[in-house]
């Protein structure tokens, strides 16, 4: 059973889940870069711990994924920039990063990782397959558990000085093991700190599942008006500050359902079944329409979703270069048509002027470039 927690990466998912961990018992050590220590670490010691407001936009207090709620918590381990000493004699490695800063912790994990260790993506976007092709790159022969999960359990925003606000929870959550074979007995331990965890058949469903590409993309690009001009309304939030909530329109919702049926294709061609976004809102949260549009409209927690106000703001330059770039390049080597997909990931690297097509996720840099669609599903089932 997992006892003792590494949390790498202090931001608004990582804020949340070592406070949620430390008030459910666990020892957690706490982990940044060198260079973000003053924004991220200073504030948790000098406060001691960490504040949650765990609260619905309604006001409906609720219980966090691993059994934490509404409070403070000090966090129980170390808070460090030194990543020897967040790893040591730690069980469970949980990677709470941008995908484009994976590559760098990854890199500094590898001298100090263990037989034994687990260390778990979140979220995926082929996490799991980059993890463990760097840490053959490098050299690395300890005996790793690579696991990742579709999302994050928390819709969460750091609101101030070591405090995160958590304005709504996922009920369920596809988690998935490289090597698939694993994936059972790793469950079960795992499901003891998160029980919403269900099986994933292996990491390319839990990549493939991922709805960020599908949604959070096109709500800059096809709103850039909005966005540079920072047209966006202003609305309360619960701890008295304003933030700007982005629209979805009912066309903007069809490109998003174009984007989310070839990613069900991709899914179909690997011998997978892709939840379309519409039932995965529907699972997450419990909300129901007739198509993505009502879901979405009708869903509380993209209600209060943070309207970026620049077009180099995550939901692109993270969500097109690791999402949509990498379904694209899937898309060609087995032969699945993904239009809608490509136009989006080359309006994004147009929009931006930033070359995503050579900068963000292939097969290639996967080592799958040489793989038909039989040997992918024989290389994540069996690792080889």
């Amino acid at each position: 059973m997992f006892q003792k927690i590494a949390v790498l990466g202090a931001g608004h998912g990582g804020y949340a889940i070592a406070a949620d961990l430390s008030m459910a018992g666990y020892m957690v050590n706490v982990y940044e870069l060198p260079e973000f220590y003053n924004a991220n670490l200073k504030p948790i010691i000098e406060m001691g711990g960490i504040e949650v407001i765990a609260r619905t936009p309604g006001g409906k207090e609720f219980i966090l994924p691993a059994g934490g709620k509404s409070g403070f918590t000090k966090i129980t381990g170390e808070i460090t920039s030194d990543i020897k000493v967040a790893l040591e004699g730690v069980d469970l490695i949980l990677l709470v990063v941008p995908s484009f800063g994976r590559e760098r912790f990854i890199k500094k994990m590898k001298p100090y990782l263990k037989d034994g260790q687990t260390i778990v993506v979140f979220p995926g976007f082929f996490g799991a397959i980059q993890c463990k092709k760097i840490l053959n790159d490098m050299g690395c022969e300890k005996q790793i558990n690579i696991c990742e999960t579709e999302s994050l359990h928390y819709i969460c925003k750091r609101i101030g000085s070591a405090k995160v606000l958590v304005k709504a929870k996922k009920n369920q959550m596809l988690f998935s093991v490289f090597p698939a074979k694993r994936t059972n007995k790793l469950l079960k331990e795992i499901q003891k700190i998160y029980p919403q965890m269900i099986p994933a058949k292996n990491v390319l469903e839990t990549t493939l599942a991922n709805n960020n590409p599908v949604v959070h993309p096109q709500s800059i690009l096809l709103n850039m008006h909005m966005v540079e001009r920072k047209l966006f309304p202003f609305h309360d939030t619960i701890d008295g500050g304003l933030c700007r909530n982005y629209a979805v329109t009912q066309g903007m919702a069809r490109v998003m359902e174009g984007i989310d049926r070839e990613k069900v294709a991709l899914g179909e061609k690997l011998d997978l079944k892709i939840m379309k976004m519409r039932d995965a809102i529907k699972m997450y949260y419990g909300i129901e329409g007739k198509n993505l549009y009502e879901s979405i409209y009708n869903c509380f927690a993209y209600h209060t979703q943070l309207a970026p106000t620049s077009i180099n703001h995550r939901y692109v330059t993270e969500d097109v270069p690791y999402g949509l770039v990498p379904f694209v390049s899937l898309g060609d080597q087995i032969d699945v048509p993904v239009p809608t997909i490509k136009a989006m990931a080359t309006i994004g690297s147009t929009a931006t002027g930033m070359d995503f097509w050579n900068n963000g996720m292939t097969m290639k840099k996967l080592g799958l470039e040489s793989k038909s669609v039989e040997e992918l599903k024989m290389y994540v089932e069996n690792g080889s």
